[in-house]
C-alpha cells in the first residue's frame, strides 16, 4: 500500500508535463473534475488542484489528452404494446389461476 505522501508525489509528477495546458484549460472554463478525467487519474478534483498548485517539477510541456468517454448505454425507446400483447380483462395470469381452481372439484361434495 502506498502512503498518502507517495500518492501526492505521484500525482504531482503526473500533472507536471501538463502545467501550461491545465492553466489554459482552467482559463477556458474546465473544472478540476474535467481535468482529472482528461488526465485519467482516479483522484478527487481537490487533489488534482493541489498537485498542480504545488508542482515544482520541470518537464517538457504537452497538451492535455482528450477525455476518455465512458461507454454510454443506448437510449431507451418507448415501446407501445400491440393489440395482440394487451390482455383483455379476465384473461391474465390471475384469471387463469382462478379458472384452474374453479375446475377442481370441492372436497366433501360442497360447492
Amino acid at each position: 500500500m502506498t502512503s498518502l505522501s507517495d500518492r501526492a508525489t505521484r500525482l504531482t509528477a503526473r500533472v507536471a508535463p501538463y502545467q501550461e495546458a491545465i492553466t489554459a484549460a482552467r482559463a477556458a472554463g474546465l473544472t478540476w473534475a474535467d481535468i482529472a478525467r482528461a488526465l485519467g487519474v482516479q483522484a478527487p478534483p481537490a487533489a488534482v488542484r493541489q498537485a498542480v498548485k504545488r508542482c515544482r517539477y520541470e518537464a517538457a510541456q504537452i497538451p492535455l489528452p482528450e477525455p476518455q468517454q465512458a461507454a454510454q448505454p443506448p437510449a431507451r425507446t418507448q415501446v407501445q404494446p400491440s393489440q395482440a400483447q394487451v390482455a383483455s380483462p379476465g384473461t391474465g395470469p390471475a384469471a387463469a389461476g382462478k379458472r384452474l381452481f374453479d375446475s377442481i372439484p370441492k372436497i366433501g361434495g360442497k360447492s
